[in-house]
């Protein structure tokens, strides 16, 4: 009968934490985050992500993706590797430090920890139409991981997964990547405080 009561708690658990939220725990406690103390360092993985419009058959792989905006006659792929690339890292560096107050802080010689977040997908969404309408923007959509690491001995301690992470709105496609990394903080740092108020909920259960 315990058991079976403590699965039960142990669902009810998961349910409220990944009620209306785009996280899911892969591997380990997400927890581990939440150490005000502790210093990282962190990069972000583009060698895996896919642009689409939800169409399979127009999957591009992100450095074709920036090639096909260079036939337009824009240098997409240049600004991108030249200007935009590190001011993408640098918004998810800030946003984070300034959203997760209670977390370690992702620094550029961080000697605890190493994250690592990677987008497989995104969906820049509909494209800008100022000139026909007077309004335009839009935002993106995107999944992948946010993977934490022990600096020392590159132990995974945690692996939180996205789907459809939704970002702050943008005139400009590659505006809206930054606009993921401004979303993802803000619903990060809620998904942990639901987590550990769900987890203190259950060990006061066992006890």
């Amino acid at each position: 009968m315990k058991k079976i009561f403590g699965i039960l708690m142990f669902l009810g658990f998961i349910n409220c934490v990944y009620a209306k939220t785009p996280f899911k725990v892969k591997q380990g406690n997400p927890l581990v985050i939440l150490q005000k103390d502790k210093k990282a360092i962190y990069d972000i993985d583009y060698s895996k992500m896919i642009v689409t419009d939800g169409d399979p058959e127009n999957d591009m792989d992100f450095v074709s993706w920036l090639a096909s905006k260079d036939e337009d006659g824009k240098k997409w792929s240049k600004d991108w590797e030249n200007k935009e690339k590190a001011e993408c890292k640098k918004t998810f560096r800030e946003k984070f430090n300034k959203e997760i107050k209670n977390g370690f802080e992702l620094t550029k010689l961080g000697k605890d920890y190493k994250v690592i977040f990677r987008i497989s997908k995104i969906d820049f969404g509909p494209a800008v139409k100022m000139k026909l309408t007077g309004f335009g923007g839009g935002e993106a959509k995107a999944s992948g991981e946010f993977e934490v690491r022990d600096f020392n001995t590159d132990e995974i301690l945690t692996i939180i997964t996205f789907e459809n992470l939704v970002g702050e709105s943008s005139f400009k496609q590659i505006g809206r990547i930054k606009g993921l990394f401004e979303n993802f903080s803000e619903e990060l740092s809620d998904f942990l405080k639901s987590y550990q108020k769900e987890e203190k909920k259950a060990d006061k259960t066992k006890q």
